[in-house]
């Protein structure tokens, strides 16, 4: 499985220097949409990492990917060099998502 990466030149530039190949610049929500869809239709891909500022201005395309319940390509979203847009943890997110319950400060846990 090969990793694709959609973000910004800065983005992309780095992760070609550690050999990534499946790359896509962009700057805008048509070119990300154009991007993503290109990424999730081909079979090598495995993982998209997205700046989380793209991924939000195509979020009901992710979300729409993520409720599929797809394994592969799994969507991960990075901050850019701005920094992180997300408004709650993304670990504490992917642990929901992935396992069902709710994890709560201090070891409990919620169904």
């Amino acid at each position: 499985m090969k990793v694709a990466v959609i973000g910004d030149r800065y983005t992309v530039t780095g992760f070609a220097v550690l050999g990534v190949k499946k790359l896509k610049i962009a700057t805008t929500p048509e070119e990300t949409e154009e991007g993503l869809t290109r990424f999730l239709n081909d079979p090598e891909v495995g993982m998209i990492i997205i700046l989380d500022r793209l991924a939000e201005a195509v979020r009901s395309v992710v979300t729409g990917v993520r409720s599929e319940k797809r394994v592969y390509p799994i969507i991960i979203e990075i901050p850019g060099k701005e920094g992180a847009i997300m408004k709650e943890d993304a670990i504490h997110t992917m642990i929901r998502k992935a396992v069902g319950i709710e994890m709560k400060k201090g070891g409990g846990t919620q169904p």
